[in-house]
């Protein structure tokens, strides 16, 4: 089958209805050379040749004609052998971009167990988002009709897991945890750290899932809580809301570590960081660029419950035990320079219950911090 490609000043040639020149449109044949298109959808042309206006959940999204020109397509009826205009499936296509852009997605339950009870974080909620399908048919239906305005409908979406079905997850045992000291960090670190640290508090990770810290970490700035202080960026030491949340991505990469689990992406800091003691066992993240990965291979979700007790923090992760057990061998530091720059790493092995296991260095290699400038501080 070919495809043929028409110019859209083609069409307008043929029926008045507006400005067209800059649309191009692919049409299928059946071996055989292209008739010059005479029958067009008049309703459609004229339909997307002005706003559509589309209500979705309490919102209004305007689609410019040169959006719609691109869902129009040019084929030929089997029956006849003529060519006319339809709507194809890059309608559809437009509809799932709209549906992740205005629902409103549904929110698990988060508790933690203390003292063998379950004490609730934040209350499941359910959510909303665009019936795809349906909204398809209402707009080819709508544009056929010449309706400029379309209320679309919206399907309920309910949380994975509830109130009523946490005893369901069967977490009983503690998989690992870890720790980290951040004593000496001024009021604003300290601050970052809380701020952050609670969002993963609750936590659930699924079986199977890979887990982002960039994910649930979400915005960083002061509308969210935070506050400027010092982070390491593009090769310097910079004020920047969220400094200090490095601590926390440690912390929950250790926890990692002492539950077994596979890391998937993990990257050391620049330099060593007196925060991060032991060098050689910490994991830095940036938002949008540098992300802390790990996956849950476990039988059953897992469970993230993270507190501060006086000036240290603590993750601990707690599931449905397979059996296996971690040893560590380090952090071991060497190459130690003049100027602060080192080396460092650790192993880590997994002894399964089946009697396999699997063993893995994690490499740190720090540079002198001396090569990272301090800049003045913006916000004062």
């Amino acid at each position: 089958m070919g495809r043929v490609l028409l110019w859209a000043a083609l069409i307008s040639s043929l029926v008045t209805v507006g400005t067209w020149a800059s649309v191009w449109y692919y049409v299928s044949t059946a071996n055989s050379k292209l008739e010059p298109v005479k029958e067009l959808r008049p309703s459609l042309l004229s339909s997307t040749n002005k706003t559509l206006t589309l209500s979705i959940n309490g919102q209004k999204v305007q689609v410019k004609p040169a959006v719609m020109a691109k869902w129009l397509e040019l084929y030929r009826r089997a029956y006849t052998g003529k060519e006319d205009l339809r709507v194809s499936d890059r309608l559809s296509d437009y509809l799932l971009t709209l549906k992740i852009q205005t629902g409103t997605p549904a929110k698990d339950v988060r508790f933690v167990v203390a003292n063998g009870e379950v004490e609730i974080v934040a209350p499941s909620r359910p959510g909303k988002e665009l019936d795809v399908q349906a909204s398809d048919d209402l707009v080819r239906q709508s544009l056929l009709a010449g309706v400029s305005e379309v209320s679309l409908p919206i399907v309920p979406v309910q949380p994975s897991i509830t109130e009523k079905t946490i005893a369901d997850l069967k977490i009983t045992d503690k998989l690992g945890g870890g720790e980290s000291n951040f004593f000496g960090s001024s009021a604003s670190r300290i601050q970052n750290i809380s701020v952050s640290s609670a969002l993963y508090n609750g936590l659930l990770i699924p079986a199977g899932g890979i887990f982002s810290f960039n994910e649930i970490l979400g915005e960083v700035d002061a509308e969210h809580g935070y506050a400027p202080e010092k982070v390491i960026n593009d090769q310097k030491i910079q004020y920047e809301y969220g400094g200090g949340i490095c601590q926390v991505s440690t912390t929950m990469f250790r926890a990692a570590i002492t539950a077994g689990l596979p890391i998937v992406e993990r990257k050391p800091h620049a330099f060593p960081v007196q925060y991060y003691n032991p060098q050689g066992f910490d994991a830095t993240i940036y938002p949008g660029s540098t992300d802390l990965r790990f996956k849950n291979d476990t039988p059953s979700y897992i469970l993230v419950q993270t507190r501060i007790s006086g000036k240290t923090l603590y993750f601990d992760f707690y599931g449905t035990s397979d059996g296996r057990n971690v040893t560590i061998d380090g952090p071991h530091q060497y190459d130690i320079q003049e100027d602060g720059a080192m080396k460092a790493h650790f192993v880590r092995t997994i002894n399964f219950a089946n009697g396999a296991s699997k063993s893995q260095t994690f490499y740190s290699n720090y540079k002198s911090p001396s090569l990272y400038p301090t800049e003045p501080n913006p916000y004062l």
